[in-house]
């Protein structure tokens, strides 16, 4: 962020840089001027100075065009896999790349099976290079585009591109499907700064110090922050943030990397967590729509009230649940999640040390025998249906 000012600073810790995965570099994006070229060749013509414009689609339903920026390699020696649709295509991409339903939702490509029905570009939209004559036609048969083969990973490790296309999270390929994008967090920069870790950090509990500094994610944490490895380096005066904001999607997985980073600030940086410095973001479960309205609901117990309380009891209305981050439009996340205004955040405390330690022991270690007898006394007491899983 550009302001040098600590106590009005906020730094949000996001899952990658890439919200979605990304592409092997010889996959084709469908071009509003006609064209269907690859990663690859879109990086080496913008180095030429040559811009891109692709088909998107909006959180509105609508089909439009928007300007491609910043082709570019996203990871290097990437795990892939490789899908089949109904069409013959085969696309190769990381298997945590989102697919975008015909109902609107997403899903990542190692999750999607045979039949899963795909957001088709069904018809072109006014160009902005020419007449209707000049737009690309997509294919009868590219209407109503599905999975035919399920992901399947594959041996080779690759360098994988990615896109950012501005005002949406969706891009068609050459193929006639929508994917995700990986449009930048809707920030205000000057005075909220992002960090990505590229990757789930080390589990603290079960390493040894030697590997903890090595670590590329927590190196960049500490880097990031301004602060030294060992809790009793911490100085207060070098911390760069004042607000450190996790920020994880709200799945099992976002889940998952919350608490691998809860557990380095609390072995390793208590003092952060001990002062008042580490917050989680509260990002809305569900967006209703009921007309042109639009609410948003950040629990189960809210969606309920909404639903049953506050609608008629004939009311129309479809919901939609946010499993990433990446679902939601730059100024959705904005106004829901990062706005001063209108944001909800939870300050992390220790209310008992003592209960918190043996906890974080217990759970995270490496002894499995304790994490076992956690698991069958508490597991019972579960109700399977509220699960997210």
């Amino acid at each position: 962020c550009s302001t040098r000012d600590p106590s009005e600073s906020d730094i949000y810790i996001v899952e990658g840089d890439s919200a979605g995965g990304c592409w092997h570099g010889d996959t084709l994006v469908a071009l509003a001027d006609g064209r269907n070229i690859s990663f690859k060749d879109i990086v080496a013509e913008q180095a030429q100075g040559i811009e891109h414009f692709c088909y998107t689609k909006y959180a509105d339903g609508t089909t439009g065009e928007e300007q491609i920026k910043n082709p570019r390699i996203t990871k290097t020696n990437a795990e892939v896999g490789r899908l089949i649709l109904n069409t013959d295509e085969i696309l190769v991409c990381t298997p945590d790349h989102r697919f975008m339903l015909d109902d609107g939702s997403y899903k990542e490509a190692r999750l999607l099976e045979p039949f899963d029905a795909l957001m088709p570009l069904a018809k072109p939209v006014a160009s902005l290079f020419g007449s209707s004559g000049d737009m690309p036609l997509i294919p009868l048969s590219r209407l109503s585009p599905c999975v035919y083969e399920k992901f399947k990973r594959l041996e080779e490790r690759i360098d994988v591109y990615d896109i950012e296309v501005p005002n949406t999270h969706n891009f068609a390929l050459e193929c006639g499907i929508f994917v995700h994008n990986s449009a930048k967090q809707g920030r205000d920069r000057r005075f909220q700064a992002i960090l990505p870790l590229r990757g789930k950090i080390l589990n603290i509990e079960k390493t040894d110090d030697a590997k903890i500094y090595k670590n590329t994610e927590i190196q960049a944490l500490i880097t990031a922050l301004g602060l030294g490895v060992k809790g009793e380096e911490f100085d207060p005066s070098k911390l760069r943030y004042h607000r450190i904001v996790i920020m994880t999607d709200a799945d099992v997985d976002g889940a998952h990397i919350r608490t691998l980073i809860l557990t380095f600030f609390y072995r390793y940086q208590r003092s952060l967590v001990e002062q008042g410095y580490i917050y989680i973001a509260c990002p809305p479960l569900y967006k209703v729509e009921r007309g042109r309205n639009h609410y948003y609901c950040y629990s189960e117990r809210e969606l309920t009230n909404l639903t049953r309380n506050e609608f008629p009891a004939n009311a129309n209305y479809t919901i939609q649940r946010f499993k990433g981050l990446g679902e939601m439009m730059p100024t959705q996340l904005w106004d829901t999640t990062m706005n001063p205004e209108s944001r909800t955040l939870k300050r992390i405390e220790i209310e008992d040390a003592a209960e918190a330690d043996r906890i974080f022991t217990v759970l995270m270690g490496d002894r499995v025998a304790p994490r076992r007898e956690f698991i069958e006394t508490y597991g019972p007491r579960l109700n399977f249906a509220e699960l997210d899983i």
